[in-house]
């Protein structure tokens, strides 16, 4: 019986960079190389969405309608879509050190409709750090005023961070997605995300393979690029 050819993609330099730059930085965060190339892959396929749709590489907005397509993907699980976004997160704010922290002439963005849409919107538009977002509970969201509250490790340690409309219109659907699956009257938002991906090699490389399918949808931007 013979074993299929691993499925590859033609990529160009800038697509080779990317993978490169994420191959050198991951062992200094303690990511294994099999993941690092899942993440290398999946940044690659967001960069060629952003290509195929005519929107900015690496703005806020893109990031979110990106999440929203692979949340609309009928072969793209939740724990992927999570992967996708746990690598292109990793790239913009590991390795790829010279981006904005803000983008001033960013369009309006759309209201965010997946989970990972709305968190990736909320690391990266709002002053909300990674640890921060994990504990965010249904207290602290004031939906009326547009604003979270996010405690320190003592009361006057708490800071208030104010919510863009979107941000806001997106939360509020969330807040009903998990208020409707639980029973606690204080439940954490973002419960289900998980800070490290302790997947086996074999899950990775599927999960490289999915990138690499969803990657082929769009226009090949290759001239005389290698493959992955």
């Amino acid at each position: 019986m013979s074993i299929p050819d691993k499925e590859t993609v033609a990529l160009d330099q800038e697509e080779l960079e990317i993978l490169d730059a994420i191959r050198r930085v991951a062992p200094k965060h303690h990511i294994k190389p099999k993941l690092a190339q899942t993440y290398g892959v999946w940044t690659v396929c967001f960069q060629r969405y952003c290509k195929d749709q005519g929107i900015p590489w690496l703005w806020m907005s893109s990031v979110s309608d990106f999440m929203d397509f692979l949340d609309a993907h009928p072969n793209v699980s939740p724990p992927e879509r999570n992967r996708a976004l746990d690598g292109i997160m990793f790239y913009i704010t590991d390795v790829h050190k010279t981006r904005k922290d803000e983008e001033e002439d960013e369009p309006e963005a759309s209201v965010p409709r997946s989970t990972q849409s709305l968190f990736a919107k909320m690391l990266l538009r709002c002053d909300v750090e990674l640890t921060e977002a994990l504990r965010i509970r249904r207290e602290d969201v004031r939906l009326d005023e547009a604003a979270l509250t996010l405690p320190g490790d003592n009361q006057r340690d708490s800071r208030t961070v104010t919510l863009p409309n979107p941000l806001r219109d997106g939360l509020k659907e969330h807040v009903a997605r998990v208020e409707d699956r639980t029973t606690s009257t204080n439940p954490l938002l973002f419960a289900r995300r998980r800070a490290e991906d302790h997947s086996d090699e074999e899950e990775i490389e599927q999960s490289t393979a999915l990138a690499t399918r969803v990657m082929q949808t769009f226009g090949d931007t290759s001239e005389d690029g290698d493959s992955n």
